[in-house]
C-alpha cells in the first residue's frame, strides 16, 4: 500500500496521486494536527466519542466531542506536528479505518515522538463519515 506524507513545511509527496482521495476526512485531520485546533473534530465526529490513546497523550474514555477538542488542544500544545504519514485504510460500504503516522517534536525537551493514530469512520443515512472511535499508539 502506498504512503501518503506531509512534512512540517507542507510538502507532500506520494507515488500514486489517486491513493490520496481514498483518506475521508484527510484534509481537515492534517490541518487539525498541524495547527492544534481541533473544532473541526465537531464537524466530523460522532457527539460521543471513544478514546483510548497511549503515553505521552494519555487519554481515554468515551468523551463528548467538545472534551476530547479541549484535551487534544492541549495536549498538542505541547508538540511540533513534524510529519504526518497515511500509511493504510480499510474502507467498506458504512465503515472504514485508516492510520496514520505523526513525528512530533516536544517543544519543551525536543525530542520527537512517533505516534500511530487510528481512526474509525462510520457513515450514517445522511451520507457523512464520522469519527467514532481514535485510538493512539506510541511506535
Amino acid at each position: 500500500m502506498q504512503a501518503w506524507i506531509l512534512n512540517s513545511a507542507g510538502a507532500s509527496a506520494n507515488s500514486s496521486p489517486g491513493d490520496i482521495g481514498h483518506y475521508l476526512l484527510m484534509k481537515p485531520i492534517e490541518n487539525a494536527l498541524k495547527t492544534g485546533n481541533f473544532k473541526i473534530l465537531d464537524e466530523i465526529s460522532e457527539k460521543r466519542i471513544s478514546v483510548d490513546l497511549e503515553s505521552p497523550f494519555e487519554l481515554n474514555g468515551y468523551l463528548p466531542t467538545e472534551k476530547l477538542i479541549d484535551s487534544l488542544a492541549h495536549i498538542f500544545s505541547k508538540f511540533e506536528t513534524k510529519n504526518i504519514e497515511w500509511v493504510s485504510r480499510q474502507l467498506e460500504e458504512k465503515f472504514s479505518v485508516q492510520s496514520l503516522n505523526l513525528v512530533l517534536k516536544n517543544k519543551q525537551s525536543e525530542k520527537y515522538e512517533y505516534y500511530k493514530i487510528i481512526l474509525f469512520l462510520t457513515k450514517k443515512e445522511n451520507k457523512e463519515w464520522k469519527i467514532y472511535y481514535l485510538r493512539g499508539l506510541k511506535i
